[in-house]
This record gives C-alpha cells, sequence and structure tokens, in this order.
C-alpha cells in the first residue's frame, strides 16, 4: 500500500486580480480610457470597448489590467500630492 502525500502549497491567482480591482476601483480616474491605450505595447490590437469590459470584469486580460493598475497607481500618486499640497 502506497502513502499519498496531498500538496496543498497552491498559489491562489485569483486574490492578486482582486487586489488589482481594488486600486482600480479606487484610484481609476474618470477619464482611464486613453491613459491606458499610451500604456499598452504599440502592437497591440485592444479598443476603447475591450477595456471597458476589462474593468466592468467582463474580461479578463492580464495586459489590460496591469495597464490600469499603473494608470490608477499614478492617479492616486498625484492624489496624494495634491492632499499634501492642500492641507
Amino acid at each position: 500500500m502506497t502513502n499519498i502525500t496531498i500538496n496543498n502549497k497552491g498559489k491562489n491567482v485569483q486574490t492578486h486580480i482582486d487586489k488589482a480591482y481594488e486600486i482600480i476601483d479606487n484610484h481609476l480616474p474618470f477619464n482611464y480610457v486613453t491613459a491606458v491605450l499610451e500604456k499598452l505595447p504599440k502592437g497591440t490590437d485592444v479598443t476603447a470597448g475591450m477595456i471597458r469590459n476589462t474593468k466592468k470584469k467582463l474580461s479578463k486580460r492580464i495586459d489590460i489590467l496591469n495597464a490600469m493598475v499603473e494608470v490608477a497607481l499614478e492617479n492616486k500618486v498625484l492624489e496624494d500630492k495634491l492632499k499634501e499640497l492642500t492641507t
């Protein structure tokens, strides 16, 4: 009889996606589509609708999600700087 070992060390990638959407929901500016398009590599065939669908969680394209997080983090820095200047 053999001993079967259970490997429960699987990584949950979904938590990273959830954290990305939390950053996007809190800090993505209103006019984000053009900024996200600028962050994507030049050869991609991404449309504005694809970016909006990714924000609405209808699509989970990682390249678009990464670009959206970059734009959201840049906006967060600007918001923090504004708070610092006004207080």
